[in-house]
């Protein structure tokens, strides 16, 4: 089961349409592999995933979605260090 449904991320994005599903299902996948990548763990290695994860995905997936033209990754990638640093591994 994903840890973010389309429906989820629609309603962060204030989204209401269909017009955009399939660029926000991507989102949600380009979102919960770099979370992964960030974490150096897969989502599956949580029992329950903690809510600062969550947030990082949906917040990954606004990124995404919002600067799709222009994001600035490396930006990106510092604040979700900073946030999911209590659950990073050291190593893969």
């Amino acid at each position: 089961m994903a840890a973010i449904t389309l429906a989820e991320a629609k309603a962060y994005l204030r989204v209401d349409n269909t017009v955009e599903d399939d660029l926000i299902t991507k989102s949600i996948g380009s979102a919960t592999a770099t979370v992964e990548n960030v974490l150096r763990q897969p989502l599956s290695a949580f029992d329950s995933l903690p809510d600062d994860i969550h947030t990082a995905i949906l917040y990954t997936v606004a990124y995404l979605y919002e600067y799709r033209e222009t994001a600035d990754f490396d930006a990106m990638i510092k604040f979700l260090r900073a946030i999911l640093s209590p659950y990073r591994k050291e190593e893969f």
